[in-house]
């Protein structure tokens, strides 16, 4: 019993089946038989066929600096009414809805009239729904290269914005009417012989998929219609302006945290003490690896010569830096091997030695307030020399009763003492004079060290701020 009862429902569901298919298929047969895809689907030929129309975007795939050139893919909805398509649904066994070929019927010839290559128009011709009341809904998927100037001077911190201007080839607003499928409030703005209708969220965005690599901000769509001197009829076309930002996190990880620390190591050159001989060994390093760092990020930066990046301005910015800092090193270098035979100009002294290290807070170790030189510029004997001397004026005023050897003898032997007294007492004068010259010079580029260590870190700090 359960079996028959089986085997006669599934009986019964086969003939309902093949009898809607059999309405079905007369129901697609007396549609197409007059049917004639090549007029517009309007009563009389003075009115406009309403187009409901909506960009419903997917994914960005690809943004192309170099060649100003937005790659996106999504689907185009088109909703229009074709009076030819109408039918009573009791009469064809209830079917009110129906899928016919889009190669079969009419269609709206929008394209996208900003393309940079490719096929401005939809390819991929699919399925059309028709429903009994003559509405037909179109939703053909799309991928589009569209022209997008592209503003890198802020890159990797920029912002683009680019636009998708769709609207149709061959007719005119008379006779094909785009309007928004949005349910969103419309804003109506009229400038002169242009009308412009603006949606807030004119694009679909509710299956869009993120980017790794931009955000997408804000889609707004605005229809035009507007009027050239050149005709009395509208043009009528909808444009989506797309703002896009760029994701900063892996250009700041990898292109300018490193910069920034290679810039400020260029600073810290000069806080290295110039006996260690490894100041100018640090300086080519660093202009090395920057270096190399920049041919690194070819591939990274946007190739273009319409303006330079922000992070190239700072890039090179950094490459003159460490150029500087080369040298500068060399110039503090010269400074510090100098050797007493020359002698410290005037100027240099006052600023480097007097000035400078009291504005520094630099403390000079080993002679306090004792001056280096005198006023015409020559050193004042030591201690040493001068008791030596003094010395030998004592040996000179001895009363000559108390030498008992022979009289000429005894003086030669007094002058040549005192003649070598004097002379060690000028060599040991002049070797002091030499080495306090050179502790001069050592001083002086000490001071130029943490004078340049100043500039350089204040510039780079100032740079890396404004950058």
């Amino acid at each position: 019993m359960c079996l028959a009862l089986l085997i006669f429902t599934t009986l019964l569901l086969t003939a309902n089946r093949a009898s809607c298919n059999r309405d079905a298929n007369r129901l697609f047969e007396e549609l197409m038989g007059r049917y004639n895809k090549l007029a517009r689907p309007v009563k009389n030929d003075s009115d406009a066929v309403r187009i409901q129309f909506k960009l419903k975007l997917l994914q960005l795939l690809d943004v192309h600096e170099k060649n100003q050139v937005i790659t996106s893919n999504g689907w185009l909805i088109h909703i229009w009414n074709d009076y030819r398509l109408v039918w009573r649904p009791e009469e064809y066994g209830n079917v009110t809805m129906l899928h016919i070929p889009g190669e079969l019927i009419w269609l709206p010839d929008i394209i996208l009239y900003n393309t940079a290559h490719g096929s401005p128009a939809v390819t991929t011709v699919t399925k059309a729904h028709v429903y009994s009341h003559g509405e037909v809904v179109w939703e053909p998927p799309v991928i589009y290269n569209s022209m997008c100037n592209m503003d890198i001077e802020w890159f990797p911190y920029d912002e683009q914005y680019c636009q998708m201007k769709f609207g149709s080839w061959t007719h005119i607003g008379s006779q094909l009417d785009m309007i928004h499928l949005a349910t969103d409030r419309v804003q109506r703005i009229v400038t002169g012989n242009e009308t412009e209708w603006t949606v807030e969220v004119g694009i679909d965005v509710s299956e869009f998929q993120e980017s790794v690599e931009w955000q997408l901000m804000s889609v707004i769509g605005t229809r035009h219609k507007k009027w050239y001197p050149c005709c009395s009829y509208p043009y009528i076309d909808i444009t989506y302006y797309i703002n896009i930002r760029r994701k900063t996190l892996f250009y700041t990880v990898n292109l300018i945290t490193p910069c920034v620390g290679i810039a400020f190591l260029t600073s810290f050159v000069f806080y290295l003490p110039s006996e260690s001989n490894n100041k100018i060994t640090l300086c080519v390093s660093v202009l090395v690896s920057l270096t190399v760092f920049f041919l690194l990020l070819v591939d990274i930066i946007p190739p273009t010569s319409i303006v330079t990046p922000l992070v190239g301005k700072y890039l090179l910015f950094t490459m003159i830096m460490v150029a500087l800092s080369v040298s500068f090193t060399v110039i503090v270098l010269n400074v510090h091997y100098r050797t007493g035979e020359m002698a410290m100009p005037t100027w240099m002294r006052r600023v480097f030695i007097e000035l400078l290290p009291r504005v520094l807070f630099i403390e000079r170790r080993g002679r306090p307030g004792q001056p280096l030189v005198g006023k015409e510029g020559h050193f004042i004997r030591l201690s040493a020399a001068n008791l030596l001397e003094g010395g030998s004026r004592r040996i000179r005023q001895l009363p000559t009763a108390t030498i008992t050897a022979p009289g000429d003898y005894i003086q030669k032997c007094k002058d040549q003492a005192c003649r070598n007294v004097l002379y060690i007492a000028r060599q040991l004068s002049e070797r002091r004079r030499q080495e306090n010259l050179n502790d001069d010079w050592r001083f002086v580029a000490m001071v130029m060290d943490r004078v340049l260590l100043v500039i350089f870190s204040l510039t780079i700090f100032v740079g890396s701020l404004m950058a």
